[in-house]
C-alpha cells in the first residue's frame, strides 16, 4: 500500500500538482523552492547526489521528501519533507525521517540536517523523538536547526 520511490524528471508535474493543490497556509512552515513544474523539473534534473523521494499510497503521489545539500558539497544531507493535508497525521513523515536515517546510513554521511519552524510543536516532537538535537537558529529565517549523529 505505501511506497516510497526516488523522484525523476516525468515526475516534476505531478509532484508540483501535488504541492500546488493544498491550502497556502499548509505549506506556510516548508519553503525551500518554488512548486511550479519547471523549478522542479530543474531541480530534479540537476540532481547527481541530492535525492528526492516519492511516498506513493495505492500508486498516488502523497508527499515527498528531500536530502539536499551534496550537490552543493556538503557532507551532511539536509531533510525537508511534505506530506499532502490528506495524508497527514498518519505516520508518514516519520516514515521519511526513519528512510531518511537508513539512507544516510547506507551513504556512509555522518549526520543528518534539518531545520524546523519554532512553532511547528508537531515536527519538533517528532524529530527530538527521533534522536535529532537541536544545534542552534538559522540566523536569516529564524528556525532552529537539528542534527543527528549517525552510527559510525
Amino acid at each position: 500500500m505505501l511506497e516510497i520511490k526516488r523522484l525523476h524528471t516525468q515526475d516534476a508535474g505531478q509532484l508540483s500538482a501535488l504541492l500546488l493543490s493544498s491550502e497556502k497556509g499548509y505549506s506556510s512552515y516548508f519553503v525551500p523552492f518554488s512548486f511550479d513544474k519547471k523549478t522542479l523539473d530543474h531541480l530534479l534534473a540537476a540532481a547527481k547526489k541530492d535525492l528526492f523521494f516519492g511516498l506513493y499510497i495505492q500508486n498516488r503521489l502523497a508527499g515527498f521528501y528531500m536530502l539536499r545539500g551534496m550537490d552543493d558539497g556538503f557532507e551532511i544531507p539536509s531533510y525537508g519533507v511534505w506530506i499532502d493535508p490528506a495524508h497527514s497525521g498518519k505516520g508518514l513523515a516519520k516514515t521519511t525521517v526513519y528512510h531518511a536515517c537508513s539512507v544516510c546510513q547506507l551513504m556512509g554521511a555522518p549526520a543528518l540536517r534539518l531545520k524546523v519552524h519554532p512553532d511547528n510543536v508537531v515536527a519538533k516532537s517528532l524529530y527530538e523523538k527521533a534522536g535529532f538535537e537541536q544545534i542552534g537558529i538559522d540566523e536569516k529565517i529564524g528556525h532552529f536547526i537539528y542534527i543527528k549523529k549517525m552510527k559510525p
